[in-house]
């Protein structure tokens, strides 16, 4: 039995099949330099990429600290004006409290001034003769 050579056909020579094959093999290699070379620039943009997205998690994360830290500052300060609510509100409890006891207390004079304005025209009344004032 005789050795079949991948070029036993009746177009082609042993040495035109290898002088085929060379060529396709060059290209072969054209085209896988040219993809190391897409990959390469493939891995480039990708780091590129991951250094972008690496800065983006940072600043997300950063954002996620400023808004924790304003929702504590958020919820202290309405502790805060809760309590100045409460101290406002009780220091105001007793302001009108004041107001109403200056309020009555002034009632109160008006109407012993009243009194004692009744009783002095009374008094001048009599004085001059005239008898009890009328009023």
């Amino acid at each position: 039995m005789r050795d079949i050579s991948p070029c036993d056909n009746d177009h082609m020579s042993e040495e035109e099949f290898l002088i085929r094959m060379d060529g396709h093999l060059a290209r072969i290699d054209q085209h896988m330099a040219r993809s190391n070379e897409h990959m390469a620039r493939g891995n480039e943009h990708m780091a590129r990429g991951n250094e972008h997205m690496a800065r983006g998690n940072e600043h997300m994360a950063r954002g996620n600290e400023l808004m924790d830290e304003n929702r504590q500052a958020f919820q202290d300060l309405r502790t805060t004006l809760r309590e100045i609510n409460l101290r406002s509100e009780k220091f105001m409890r007793g302001v009108i409290s004041q107001l109403e006891e200056g309020r009555a207390e002034m009632r109160d004079q008006r109407d012993e001034m009243r009194a004692q304005r009744r009783g002095l025209l009374a008094i001048i009344d009599e004085l001059r003769g005239g008898g009890p004032a009328a009023t």
